[in-house]
Formats: structure tokens, sequence, C-alpha cells
């Protein structure tokens, strides 16, 4: 299973989740791949400085420059997670050949009311601590999910 997550920059959400997913895994037994991308960002910006910290206090040291979304990731992907439904919309405006693999993490689990992952981009160290939580419990569910499958 190849699995990219999309978020807007590239720096915060989406090399979360992917550092957080590939820590996961390395306990489970479900063989991932883990990439992710930014809808409006440029190719080399390192990780927020906030983020490093949060996968480093895990134990985890992610190499990370961010990268947008191109046609090629999307065909790479197997399934395609977005921190929000903006950047659902924007994948399917800009690439509707891969709008039946995109879903929002938290609409891929069958969470109900709000579908977006909060963007703590230049928050405070407790806001991406928010997003981590927030994150954690939604990837426990999309492993429990891609187990079952």
């Amino acid at each position: 299973m190849k699995i990219l997550f999309v978020c807007t920059g590239n720096t915060c959400r989406s090399p979360m989740a992917e550092g957080l997913l590939k820590q996961m895994v390395q306990t489970e037994q479900i063989k991932i791949e883990v990439q992710s991308a930014g809808i409006a960002t440029f190719v080399g910006a390192p990780l927020a400085d906030h983020t490093d910290t949060i996968l480093k206090e895990r134990g985890f040291t992610l190499e990370h420059q961010s990268q947008p979304v191109t046609d090629e990731l999307l065909r790479w992907a197997d399934l395609i997670l977005t921190m929000t439904g903006g950047h659902k919309n924007a994948i399917g405006q800009r690439h509707p050949h891969a709008l039946d693999k995109v879903f929002t993490l938290k609409e891929y689990i069958g969470a109900s009311g709000n579908q977006d992952i909060v963007d703590p981009y230049g928050g405070p160290l407790e806001a991406y601590r928010a997003t981590e939580q927030e994150l954690v419990e939604t990837l426990r569910h999309v492993l429990r999910k891609l187990a079952e499958n």
C-alpha cells in the first residue's frame, strides 16, 4: 500500500502525518510506503521547526524537504489522504483522474463532524501538539481499516 498525505505547504500537517505513520507501521505487520506533498508549495522547504521537534520527541527523524503534488506522485499512490476538504477539492480540480482514490483523512475513517485537520502553521508548540494528537488518533483508525482490508 502506498499512501500520499497532502496539505498546503508540506511543512506541517502532511509531513507530520507521514512521520507518525512511518513510526507506527514499524511496529505493525502492515507493509506501507508513505510520502507527503503540498498543493501550494515548492520543492525544498524544510519541516516547520515545531513539526521537527514533535517527531524528534517521539524518537523519529524525518529527512524531509517539501514537494508539490504532481501527476507522478498521484499515480504512485494507492491512497491519497488530504488534511482538508479544500485540499481534496484542489486535487479533484487539477487532477480529476485521481479523485477516486482521494479522501480527507477523517472521511476515510468515517468520522462525523468537521472533516479538516487544523493547520498549526505559525502557531505555538501547543498548537502543533494538538495537531499531533488529532493525527495520532486518526492514523490509528487508518491502520485498523487497512489491516481489515
